[in-house]
């Protein structure tokens, strides 16, 4: 029988990671759209929210005086848009399409209207689009794809200055230059580094289960956040060139979006059930162990199924192979049948964990708050 400890998290501030007043509130509801809508892009100058909808529709909501968010800008796209990416700075709206097109719009000082037709179109991918970016001070628009690869331009002549193939798609991208993140569909993080027109890979981050949704970037205290399929957040310290990395766990579902409010220290992840958490970033926390690799259980020696020499000599049937989440030994099932959040390691979901750590958590609760 499964024991579950520490069913809730702890009331100390400095032990929950999401945090006691982390609350978020519903203050509106855009509705209109007849179809999936796929990005949103939220202004800090105005009150206002680009959107992006399978039902081929780009729409900039703003907010009138009545409180109500009424369309500004709508233009219907060839084919359905799937990535945005403003520019605040220079009124600037890239589009992202289906079909491996990205079109350029001037946006209204007003933002009552965009340049129509469009100011520059680039037929780029042979897939989706799945990362827009502009960085400024090098005059350079980014996209990246599902067709594997990362391409640049010139923002201000359109020209082709490089690209990058990855070995799996391409499904999410931040850009702090020299370097450029790129999510993939294998579960990856990849970081180039751009010197000139070439890039090259610094190293790959590797991690998560699944594909990689979501990337949002700190540039303050230089920490990368992944959310992938496998309804994992991984905060990666980039910074602190020590490779440390950090699992947030609190979804029970494939995560969809990050942001990131670094004045704030806040992190809101969401997922694709509607679930939104927003993560308190100040909270002291405990680097997430590597799961170890054995061919017998760590705790009782139990041969797991694959070791047929020791299951042989022992006349005994092998275990399922389970790692305990607290400090990452391989256990038979018998061996971690306990459950328990850990704030401080970023569950605030019930996991496993072996027997061993059980009974250090029963003997000393105060050093697990």
């Amino acid at each position: 029988m499964s024991a579950v400890i520490n069913s809730r998290p702890t009331s100390s501030a400095s032990a929950n990671s999401i945090g006691e007043e982390a609350k978020p509130a519903l203050l509106h509801k855009i509705e209109g759209h007849v179809a999936r809508v796929n990005d949103v892009v939220l202004l800090s100058k105005e009150e206002g929210v680009w959107t992006a909808s399978d039902d081929r529709s780009v729409r900039l909501y703003l907010k009138r005086d009545n409180g109500q968010f009424w369309p500004s800008i709508h233009k219907i796209m060839p084919v359905a848009p799937t990535c945005l990416y403003y520019s605040e700075e220079t009124s600037r709206l890239l589009v992202g399409l289906l079909n491996g097109h990205v079109y350029e719009y001037h946006v209204a000082d007003d933002y009552n209207s965009m340049s129509d037709p469009e100011a520059r179109r680039w037929t780029i991918h042979a897939g989706p689009i799945s990362g827009l970016g502009i960085a400024l001070n090098a005059e350079l628009v980014f996209s990246c794809s599902k067709d594997k690869s990362v391409v640049w331009h010139c923002s201000e002549t359109g020209i082709k200055r490089g690209a990058f193939h990855c070995d799996s798609s391409c499904t999410a991208m931040v850009i702090d230059l020299p370097f450029v993140f790129i999510g993939d569909h294998g579960g990856n993080v990849v970081v180039l580094r751009l010197s000139g027109d070439s890039a090259q890979m610094v190293s790959k981050l590797s991690a998560h289960t699944g594909p990689v949704s979501s990337l949002a970037w700190n540039r303050m205290k230089e920490i990368l956040y992944s959310g992938s399929h496998d309804n994992l957040v991984i905060m990666w310290d980039i910074g602190g060139k020590r490779g440390e990395a950090y699992e947030l766990n609190g979804h029970s579902s494939k995560i969809t979006s990050l942001v990131v409010a670094p004045g704030a220290s806040r992190l809101f992840s969401a997922d694709d059930a509607g679930k939104l958490v927003c993560w308190d970033m100040s909270a002291h926390r405990l680097e997430t162990p590597g799961w170890k690799t054995s061919d017998n259980c760590e705790v009782c020696d139990a041969p797991f199924f694959w070791n047929l020499t020791a299951m042989w000599q022992r006349k005994v049937v092998g275990q399922r192979q389970h790692h305990c989440r607290t400090c990452g030994k391989a256990v038979c099932g018998a061996c971690c049948s306990n459950w328990t959040v850990f704030p401080r390691m970023g569950y605030e979901l019930p996991v496993r964990i072996c027997s061993v750590c059980h009974q250090k958590m029963e003997e000393n609760p105060q050093q697990f708050e």
